[in-house]
């Protein structure tokens, strides 16, 4: 019993001085640079470097470049550790920065100078009301700088100001940003007011022409959950450009606009899995609406045409009006020969009258014959 014992503590003796021997060989190691040693690298070490990171090797680089401190080819006593910390502190997407020497696994008299820098991740580029922009990280951080880069991320603008981005906007472009599947179909998210003042949100995505209605930003797991299944189960079968909008503020359902045409309805069950996107006809008060609509249009098309009737019997009228004048013409045309005609009968009498007076001659001979 007693050897045992002997033996457990002689262990746990000797894991202990291993542990302080690590501890002691890590720390020395990190700074067991001599000062006359000379810089032949820079390590950088970035932590949660993924492909929409706006730091990496390269960019810090530049930045002792531009600093004139970059330590290669310099001896370790005049290289400034923390003027390099504070430096690389200072690009807005890092949050924080580490700098130390060491010369494990280099040639004798070569040293290596360690930055390892802690970096926020923006999930958004944001546009405001005031058409100021900036980025935003996952945890609502707000990142603003002269610059914007050219990267694959969510752009946000419309009706958004500060307050909004750390309450809502952040968590859901951080889980838009986290999921693969939409992190490559959305590309925007347009916030408006509607008519009840109260923010709502629309999606534009990278793959078809509709638009993607979310309504409040609640619940979006659950609403983009929806959508997926429709992307799979209908519009993989009709087309990915048959809707212009799909809605989905209603529970259990994407509404679907086709493009041209009446509100159609997609069935689909949070809970079940449905074999395909059903539709069916949707929104009575909007058809309702159309009628109206259209019988408004009838109307106005009908008063249209009763205006242009009436505008065309005045021109009847002036017709009427114009007949008297051709009775006048044959009156005047009347009065212009009459004139003519009592002249003609007038040379007839004078005609006639030398006649009569011959017969009054010839009237005496036959008498004188008779006797």
């Amino acid at each position: 019993m007693k050897l045992a014992k002997t033996l457990k503590i002689i262990f746990f003796s000797l894991l202990f001085l291993a542990v302080v021997a690590y501890v002691i060989y890590t720390f020395f190691g990190m700074e067991s640079t001599n000062p006359e040693e000379e810089c032949a690298e820079v390590a950088v070490i970035i932590d949660e470097e993924d492909h929409d990171a706006f730091v990496d090797s390269t960019a810090v680089m530049q930045m002792l470049y531009e600093a004139e401190i970059n330590p290669v080819g310099r001896k370790m006593k005049f290289v400034d550790l923390d003027e390099i910390k504070r430096i690389v502190e200072k690009n807005p997407f890092v949050t924080s920065a580490e700098c130390y020497s060491n010369n494990n696994g280099m040639e004798v008299g070569k040293a290596r100078v360690c930055v390892k820098v802690h970096q926020l991740v923006p999930v958004a580029l944001v546009y405001d009301r005031h058409d100021v922009s900036y980025y935003v990280d996952a945890s609502g951080n707000i990142i603003e700088t002269d610059s914007l880069f050219a990267r694959n991320i969510l752009v946000a603008n419309g009706e958004i100001n500060r307050n909004f981005v750390v309450s809502d906007l952040a968590a859901f472009a951080n889980y838009i940003h986290s999921d693969d599947f939409w992190d490559n179909q959305i590309e925007q998210v347009y916030v408006e007011y509607d008519k009840n003042k109260e923010r709502v949100v629309t999606l534009i995505p990278r793959v078809g022409e509709q638009r993607i209605y979310l309504g409040p930003i609640t619940d979006y797991d659950k609403k983009l959950k929806r959508l997926r299944k429709f992307y799979e189960q209908g519009l993989s079968v009709v087309g990915w450009n048959k809707y212009s909008v799909l809605n989905l503020e209603y529970d259990n359902q994407v509404v679907g606009i086709i493009k041209g045409m009446e509100i159609k309805k997609a069935q689909v069950d949070d809970a079940a899995e449905p074999a395909t996107a059903s539709e069916t006809t949707e929104n009575k008060d909007e058809a309702a609406e159309k009628k109206d609509e259209t019988k408004k249009d009838e109307q106005k098309k009908d008063e249209a045409k009763k205006d242009d009737a009436k505008k065309e019997e005045p021109k009847k009228e002036e017709v009427k009006k114009e007949e008297p004048k051709k009775d006048e013409t044959k009156k005047d045309e009347a009065k212009k020969n009459e004139p003519q005609k009592e002249q003609v009968k007038k040379d007839e009498k004078k005609k006639e009258e030398p006649k009569k007076d011959e017969k009054k001659k010839e009237e005496p001979k036959k008498e004188d014959k008779k006797k």
